[in-house]
């Protein structure tokens, strides 16, 4: 049976709240296929992932079984967590910073889609939009259209600020009101969530708009001993330049240090190249291109004390509309693999 949207792993529920899932035909077993009791009977070693560095080798080597089949992990398993999972994650972070180029725009877009539980519009201003750009602008053409991607959420706190909540609208799920069982005890929480934004970059050194928002960002309450993760990512806007990748790598370590807040980073390697990549592109961005840069990146990262996350062989066998960028089902995973991996090594996985 195919779930209208995942969540927790072991026991996939079916949330009537999360807009668009019907709409934009995608149901769970496209995104992730939990682990059945069989795998858990037949293997010797731990079915899901017990360390970070066996997590990020797992998600990064794994791969589908079939074009357009769902994204398989290697080696060891991940779970996937309802919203309401994640928001507890998230409460143990001050913020969360996406600083990247157009690549890392898509992931943060999936990321507000999955906070916002709307993938049909989640990643949209919907309170700036005419009724004739919202249905223009569902699913996969919010992301695609450059119509609508004028209207991308690029932090949380823009929708807190404008969105009340009409027809139109879909609040942060973290930031409503929740319940929680524990210990035969119904709980209610209440929170206002974390902040967390896209910063976009195309070169290093970024702009001084950019570098400032993160330095009044990471200068706001400096004896907080919450972390403060970035996820960074810079690939096509500079033709797969390795020196500026690694000068921006510098850019934003050197800008966190000056800093006295716990600013741990993660890498995201580059997509890998659609079949409708234009021939002029296939030599200087084509698979080829894409592979080197990814191995030789996360070498690079790996020495700046990063962790590193590929997507290559997440994107290989996924359907791109232009041959380098992807849709809804492929952001939404890369997004909830964000939202698996970059959390978590600080907290439960040591």
């Amino acid at each position: 049976m195919a779930y209208p949207f995942p969540r927790f792993a072991s026991a996939p529920q079916t949330p009537q709240h999360v807009q668009g899932h019907q709409d934009c035909g995608v149901s769970s077993t496209d995104l992730y296929i939990p682990p059945s009791p069989h795998d858990r009977d037949r293997r010797k070693q731990p079915l899901y992932c017990s360390n970070r560095a066996k997590l990020l080798e797992a998600m990064s080597g794994g791969g589908r079984h079939g074009f357009e089949a769902p994204f398989s992990p290697v080696g060891c398993q991940y779970r996937w967590y309802s919203t309401a999972e994640i928001c507890m994650i998230l409460e143990r972070f001050d913020a969360i910073v996406f600083i990247g180029d157009e690549m890392l725009k898509h992931v943060y877009a999936a990321f507000t889609m999955l906070l916002r539980e709307n993938i049909a519009m989640g990643s949209l201003k919907q309170w700036e939009m005419k009724s004739s750009e919202r249905v223009a602008c569902r699913c996969d053409d919010q992301i695609i259209k450059a119509e609508c991607s004028k209207y991308a959420v690029t932090d949380n706190q823009a929708v807190r600020d404008h969105d009340g909540g009409s027809g139109h609208r879909s609040p942060y799920y973290c930031d409503r009101e929740w319940q929680l069982k524990m210990l035969d005890e119904r709980l209610v929480l209440r929170t206002a969530g974390i902040s967390h934004m896209y910063l976009p970059i195309s070169n290093s050194p970024a702009s001084d708009d950019v570098q400032n928002t993160f330095k009044s960002l990471v200068a706001k309450d400096p004896d907080s001993y919450k972390p403060i993760p970035v996820i960074h990512s810079l690939s096509l806007s500079t033709s797969l330049s390795w020196p500026i990748a690694t000068a921006s790598m510098d850019e934003w370590i050197t800008m966190a240090d000056s800093s006295t807040r716990n600013v741990p980073f993660l890498w995201l390697g580059p997509n890998a190249a659609g079949h409708l990549k234009p021939p002029g592109q296939i030599l200087s961005q084509g698979n080829n291109a894409l592979w080197h840069y990814t191995i030789e990146m996360a070498k690079e990262a790996h020495a700046r004390e990063y962790d590193s996350l590929g997507m290559y062989n997440l994107t290989l066998q996924a359907v791109s509309w232009d041959g380098s960028n992807y849709g809804v089902k492929v952001a939404l995973v890369q997004a909830m693999m964000v939202r698996r991996l970059h959390p978590l090594p600080w907290l439960s996985i040591q």
